[in-house]
């Protein structure tokens, strides 16, 4: 065989080690599309107005949390609500957009749920039971529009409660031992994915929206917080440190096809489905700054169980 004829096999051989070596690599999601560069502090975001806007709390000044609007074809930020000397958790909106609820401070209690009629700009305001420290978190309407599903930290433990729009007619959904939290209901309104510690770790557990068969969906040796419905009813997205640092992961809602989304040292947090179902917005911790993320998702798995 000639030289050249040597070095053009060779030359063959080591483009196929490459392309093998390609191949054989575990599939990563896409890089994400920064949506911010503030660095503030942020938590429990949630999409309006078709996903053209973002909602959500934000450590916008020191020793105080406020509502932020954020225009994403502008960029613009606004307050929600005007600044008070009260610090402003959680905002829900109904999806009639005739109420929305939010917690806040400054009351008789550490957090109080404030139910805002929109139409009449009336507030009902809820005190949880107990001593100054109770508190409300997490609250969601429920999609007809007739009763709010929350977190409630009272006498009793942190569970999660449902009640009417006249902060009347509280009901237990759980009443379990450790931490339940961080409820999201799906889109028919017929199942809530939470959080509980049930079993002396954080787990996404399901239950029926009255509180009836509760079961695990996934386990891990560590925290799985922040469940998120997507718009289809058919995937729940979360936080999960079961592979030793924080990411989000997503899972089918019979726990099946559970794969990792994001990939990066630092925390990565509060996933949220854009409406149209293919994108997650993420808080992630990059350079100790927080900002917003919107990943791709696709519906398609690797076997790798990486988001592809």
């Amino acid at each position: 065989m000639t030289l050249s004829g040597t070095l053009r096999r060779t030359t063959l051989l080591l483009g196929a080690l490459v392309l093998l070596a390609v191949a054989s690599r575990p599939a990563r999601a896409a890089e994400p599309q920064r949506i911010t560069r503030d660095g503030q502090l942020k938590f429990a975001p949630v999409f309006i107005d078709g996903g053209a806007k973002l909602v959500y709390s934000a450590h916008n000044q020191p020793k105080r949390v406020s509502i932020i609007r954020l225009d994403l074809a502008t960029g613009k930020q606004s307050l929600h609500y005007s600044i008070g000397s009260d610090s402003q958790f959680d905002i829900a909106f109904s999806r009639d957009r005739k109420f929305e609820c939010f917690a806040r401070s400054g009351g008789p209690r550490q957090l109080s749920l404030v139910i805002r009629n929109l139409a009449t700009g009336k507030d009902v305001v809820f005190d949880p039971p107990g001593a100054q420290r109770s508190t409300v978190r997490s609250p969601r309407f429920m999609p007809d529009g007739k009763r709010i599903v929350m977190t409630m930290n009272a006498p009793g433990g942190q569970q999660i409660v449902s009640l009417n729009l006249q902060g009347k007619d509280v009901r237990n959904l759980t009443a379990s031992n450790g931490i339940n939290g961080w409820p999201d209901i799906s889109p028919d309104g017929k199942t809530i994915v939470f959080s509980s510690s049930r079993n002396g770790v954080l787990d996404v557990w399901l239950m029926e929206a009255n509180g009836e068969n509760q079961r695990p969906l996934v386990r891990s040796p560590r925290r799985d917080i922040y469940p998120s419905w997507s718009p289809d009813g058919r995937r729940i997205a979360f936080t999960s440190a079961r592979d030793g640092n924080q990411e989000v992961y997503v899972v089918d809602r019979d726990g099946d096809n559970l794969h990792r989304v994001t990939r990066h040292p630092e925390r990565d947090g509060y996933p949220l489905w854009h409406p149209d179902g293919q994108r997650l917005l993420t808080i992630s911790e990059r350079g100790g700054r927080f900002d917003f993320y919107l990943w791709n998702v696709s519906a398609t798995r690797s076997a790798t169980g990486e988001a592809p």
